[in-house]
Parts: C-alpha cells; sequence; structure tokens
C-alpha cells in the first residue's frame, strides 16, 4: 500500500475530534460531565455513548444518559467494530467514554495473557508479567493493544474520553538527594499510564482545595490541634503544577490553569474553555465569531458531502455508469465511508474540488453506502495523495 502523502494541518474546531483523558476523585462528577457534555452539545442523549467497564457501574442514579457494560476483551472489539462499521446505519453516535479505564487494564490483561498462552501452550502463564517470556513483555503488548484500540475510534472520527480515578505519586526527578515530592495523577501503572499521555490530547485532573482552620483543644493536661475543612473548592486543571499532572496539546496561555467547578452543570463552560482553546491555537488570529462561522462550515461541509442514500440518486447512478463498474459492495462501502469521514475536513481544497468531481461523473451530490463501490475507493485514493 502507497504512504500517505503529507497535506498541511489545520486545527479541528469540534470537541468531538478530542481524546479527552479525565481523571478525578471518586464522586467528582465525571460521568455526570460526560452526560451534560453530550446534551449540550447534541440535544441528543444518543449521540454520545458511556462504555461501564468491569466492576464500574456508577451511572445507576444518572438519568438520559445512553450507555452500555462490558466485561470482556471480546465485547470491547465487538463495540469498537460496531461503533466504526455501523455509524450512521444503527447509531450517530460522536463521542463515546470508557468508564473507568483502572477496569480497562485488567481485562486487556486477561486477553494478553490468553494469546500468549495460545502462542505457547507448552509453557502457559497466569499473569501478565509472565506472558511472552516475561521481562515486561506482556504489559508492553497489553500497552500497544490499549494505543491500538483508542487510536482506531479515534482515526474512525469517535471522540473518545478515558475516565480514571486519581492518586497521588511520589515524584524524584534525577539528580534529587531528597525523596522528591507529592503528585496528583492516576491510580494506573506508568505503562498504562502513558498510553493515555502519548495518544490523547487532553489529559484534565480533578482536585478538590480544601480550606482548612486549626483548632486547639485542651485534652486533660495537654494541648491538641484539630484540623476543620471549611470550606472546598472543585477544579478541573487543564495545565500541570508541581502539585497536579494535567496537560493539553495546545498554544500556551489558550486554556486556563483550571476550570471551577461551581454549577450544577457544567457543560456550556467546559465545551468553550476546550474549542476556545482550538480558536486560540490557530496559527492566525479568529475571532470568536468568526471561529463559529468556521465551525457551521466544517459541519456543513462534512454533512453535505457524506450523507443519507437518496432514493433520487439510484436510478441516476445505474444510467451512467457501466455495468462492470456498477458494483455495490454495501459492508466494504460502510469501511470506505468511515475512512472518508476521517480524511474530507482535514484534506486541501484541491483534493475536496477532485471528490466533488468524481461525484459528478456519476450524476451524485453526495456519498453514501448505495454508491458502486469503485468510485468510493477512488474518492479514498485522492484523499491520501
Amino acid at each position: 500500500m502507497a504512504f500517505q502523502k503529507p497535506t498541511v494541518s489545520k486545527i479541528s474546531t469540534d470537541i468531538k475530534d478530542l481524546t479527552i483523558y479525565i481523571r478525578t476523585l471518586k464522586k467528582f462528577g465525571k460521568s455526570t460531565l460526560f452526560r451534560d457534555t453530550i446534551l449540550e452539545k447534541y440535544g441528543d442523549a444518543a449521540r454520545g455513548m458511556l462504555i461501564g467497564l468491569g466492576a464500574e457501574m456508577g451511572y445507576t442514579l444518572l438519568d438520559n444518559l445512553n450507555r452500555t457494560h462490558v466485561e470482556t476483551w471480546q465485547e470491547l472489539e465487538e463495540i469498537k467494530d460496531w461503533l466504526i462499521d455501523k455509524k450512521g446505519v444503527e447509531h450517530n453516535i460522536e463521542m463515546v467514554a470508557f468508564d473507568v479505564v483502572d477496569e480497562f487494564f485488567p481485562i486487556l490483561e486477561k486477553e494478553v495473557i490468553r494469546q500468549a498462552n495460545l502462542e505457547n501452550p507448552k509453557k502457559p502463564v497466569s499473569s501478565i508479567k509472565a506472558a511472552y517470556g516475561g521481562y515486561n513483555a506482556g504489559v508492553e503488548k497489553a500497552q500497544q493493544m490499549a494505543k491500538d484500540y483508542f487510536l482506531e475510534l479515534k482515526k474512525a472520527g469517535i471522540g473518545v474520553w478515558a475516565i480514571a480515578h486519581t492518586k497521588f505519586k511520589n515524584v524524584k526527578q534525577k539528580g534529587d538527594i531528597d525523596d522528591g515530592y507529592q503528585s496528583l495523577s492516576s491510580t494506573l501503572n506508568s505503562n498504562y499510564e502513558s498510553v493515555f499521555g502519548d495518544v490523547f490530547d487532553c489529559v484534565l485532573t480533578g482536585f478538590i482545595d480544601r480550606a482548612v482552620e486549626d483548632e486547639t483543644i485542651e485534652v486533660g493536661d495537654k494541648e491538641k490541634t484539630i484540623h476543620h475543612a471549611t470550606d472546598e473548592i472543585r477544579k478541573l486543571y487543564f495545565r500541570g503544577t508541581t502539585f497536579v499532572d494535567a496537560g493539553c496539546r495546545f498554544a500556551d496561555g489558550s486554556v486556563p490553569e483550571f476550570l471551577v467547578f461551581d454549577q450544577p452543570n457544567m457543560a456550556k463552560n467546559f465545551i468553550h474553555t476546550l474549542e476556545e482553546g482550538m480558536r486560540l491555537s490557530r496559527s492566525g488570529n479568529v475571532s470568536e465569531s468568526e471561529f463559529k462561522q468556521i465551525q457551521n462550515e466544517d459541519k456543513k461541509e462534512v454533512k453535505e458531502i457524506v450523507s443519507e442514500p437518496k432514493k433520487a440518486d439510484i436510478p441516476v447512478i445505474e444510467t451512467l455508469i457501466e455495468d462492470d463498474e456498477a458494483v455495490v459492495d454495501e459492508a466494504k462501502n460502510m469501511e470506505l465511508l468511515t475512512e472518508i469521514r476521517s480524511k474530507y475536513k482535514t484534506t486541501t481544497p484541491d483534493n475536496k474540488g477532485k471528490v466533488k468531481a468524481e461525484l459528478e461523473t456519476i450524476g451524485a451530490k453526495s456519498m453514501n453506502k448505495d454508491l458502486p463501490t469503485k468510485v468510493l475507493q477512488n474518492i479514498v485514493n485522492i484523499l491520501n495523495k
């Protein structure tokens, strides 16, 4: 297969094009934020899906949430294939959240052990560290499989959230003579944590900043100091500090250090903060109104060029195409349309013109699964140039 020739990139304008890794302490409101973001962005719960993993079922009391639950790697593979292959056919899901990824890796480790035992049945193993001969080979295999899994969804144009819990970790830099310092990070080990640091656009960390007052009381003939929490502020960090591990791939200064969660529904502020980061990260100066116009044009362009089939299109195509070029492989067409969706909005204006010219040769104005497979393959070839 020929390599994909380079094109000049442009920053996306839609939050759904971001991969978001969000970790906080329990009951911070991570799943609620995802639910509210879908409703705020699309006004339709079915446009998003929360995937509960393993023993995590933190959505029981969340109303108006489109969700499912998986416990095996086979189920995770099936749901990924369904999300990609059935987009626009059985669902219109734009964003998915995996809740929580603390449960994702135990499921993945079981699969790695299973595959290792299939490859070497004479020496079966029961732990991830012993898989594939040990020396961390099993962990590295799981790490790569996780990256491939999330990247496949991202390349298909589906927004991905990974939700996790937090814990304090000791950070000791090279050359330090003391014990280092404490940083708020996730509960995952460094190998699995790097999956999200390498692949995801945003690493967000939630923290509750409590105001504490000291009170001295007498206990017998001794004095004792008691600490009272008098106030608390919930903060979601977009930028890292020496205390909180976080970060985003935005231009410096385009997003605040943190967003204060002081309202029941923070979705509108959350979406605005991230999409404002996109706007300010663009190389040219774009006002908020201009950016909003660009967003609308991007949505309109992709919607028009990849649409549901229209009955009126089909007889026109049949009269203009030779029989040997009119073969319609619906399964193959769905794969090609998924690839087209992910590449069309970032391709060059010249390529977009060639795509429209290709459609005009058969009398079609938009792409759908009922077009001849050869036509869609030609369009993919154009986008890969």
